[in-house]
């Protein structure tokens, strides 16, 4: 843990301090920044000052959970001592930084109950969200780490080919071949690239894509035949540690060009302009003004609600990627959540505009890093449009 790059961050941003509360590591930013492993079932506070050295205040009989944390270690087992001890450890503090979110509008930092933020509040501190500073030192990719999210992007290209030809050869041969059995190949693709992956990928057709969480099962999965529209969304990473995933989605249609309908095309068509105004709108302002999440999913979210469909939009427009498919960086989003905070260099994201309706979904999706080169996407080719599976 880098305490004194965390000490210089809350000097010059006017902080006195850090709180970390945990509950039954319910915290999980707090759990992975302390590096906390096995069964933590009491109340812990770790507080990292702006100046001076942390200190943890830990039940007695889980103190040697944090014997590799930094600093002092004190000890409580009541409840009142607790309270005390945090009182007294805060009694010069102001203003303090916790995983908290006003209003509950980015759910991800307000990981601290409301009890726990009305007792320190209780002290005469003002409490400001930690959103900056997870996003900042907890999201943002190391050289290595990029490194391993290029490899698992080109990789999920050629896999997202693979399995493209895969659906052509057992429709042209007549073959059955369902949504269950595609996510299966993908499956083994990535085993073979080395990969892997916490959920299966999705494979979804006509209707179901329409669905942006649907999940083909074994017994109930739709046939894939000609004249069928696809749409495939695959994330992973290598197998080795603090890996970064890569998550594309592309869509084909098992027929040709001439047969594709052309509502398909049209609806494909509002998203790339959609996606690619996206990226314009970072590219254009990361190296000259703030940038933030809300702002990009605005940006997208105009294009395909002046074309008449923002009803069908019904998702954010992108995600964090870390070593988690979904990291604790900035989300592209202003619509499930207000999330405001900065797009930083190291930071990597999905754009993944969709329209989504009774018959039939579209999605395009992509992964953009904010590097010293400034805004890249790096799952390229972009698909502009329809891939058509017979000539």
């Amino acid at each position: 843990m880098e305490i004194q790059r965390i000490q210089t961050y809350l000097a010059e941003h006017n902080l006195d301090g850090w709180l970390l509360a945990d509950f039954h590591g319910r915290n999980t930013i707090a759990m992975e920044l302390l590096e906390l492993n096995g069964l933590i079932t009491r109340r812990s506070f770790y507080f990292i000052p702006a100046t001076g050295e942390p200190v943890a205040i830990v039940h007695a009989i889980e103190q040697d959970k944090f014997a590799s944390v930094p600093g002092i270690i004190k000890t409580y087992s009541s409840y009142i001592v607790l309270e005390q001890e945090l009182q007294t450890l805060l009694q010069h503090v102001s203003t303090l930084a916790m995983e908290y979110s006003p209003r509950g509008r980015l759910p991800y930092i307000g990981l601290v109950d409301a009890g726990t933020i009305e007792l320190v509040k209780s002290f005469g501190i003002e409490i400001v969200s930690s959103a900056d500073i997870v996003a900042f030192f907890q999201a943002c990719l190391t050289v290595e780490q990029i490194a391993t999210h290029r490899l698992a992007a080109r990789n999920l290209i050629e896999i997202k080919d693979n399995t493209f030809d895969f659906i052509r050869s057992q429709v042209e041969h007549n073959t059955p071949v369902t949504e269950f059995d595609v996510v299966q190949f993908v499956l083994k693709q990535f085993d073979e690239y080395d990969m892997t992956t916490t959920y299966p990928p999705l494979c979804a057709v006509n209707a179901n894509a329409g669905n942006p969480h649907y999940e083909p099962q074994q017994e109930a999965s739709a046939v894939i035949q000609r004249g069928n529209l696809v749409l495939l969304d695959l994330w992973a990473k290598l197998k080795q540690p603090q890996a970064v995933y890569g998550d594309i989605t592309w869509m084909c249609f098992t027929g040709t060009r001439e047969e594709l309908p052309e509502k398909y095309q049209t609806l494909f068509t509002i998203l790339v302009k959609a996606r690619d105004a996206a990226i314009s709108f970072i590219r254009t302002n990361i190296e000259k003004q703030p940038v933030y999440g809300a702002q990009v999913d605005d940006v997208c979210r105009k294009v395909i609600a002046d074309a008449g469909y923002g009803q069908y939009f019904t998702h954010r427009t992108g995600h964090s990627i870390t070593t988690s498919e979904h990291g604790p960086g900035p989300n592209i989003d202003n619509l499930e959540t207000e999330d405001n905070r900065k797009l930083r260099k190291g930071h990597l994201f999905s754009i993944e505009p969709g329209i989504y309706m009774d018959d039939c979904g579209f999605r395009t999706e992509i992964n953009m890093l904010i590097s010293h080169n400034g805004a890249e996407v790096t799952t390229l080719p972009l698909q502009n449009e329809i891939t058509t599976l017979f000539l």
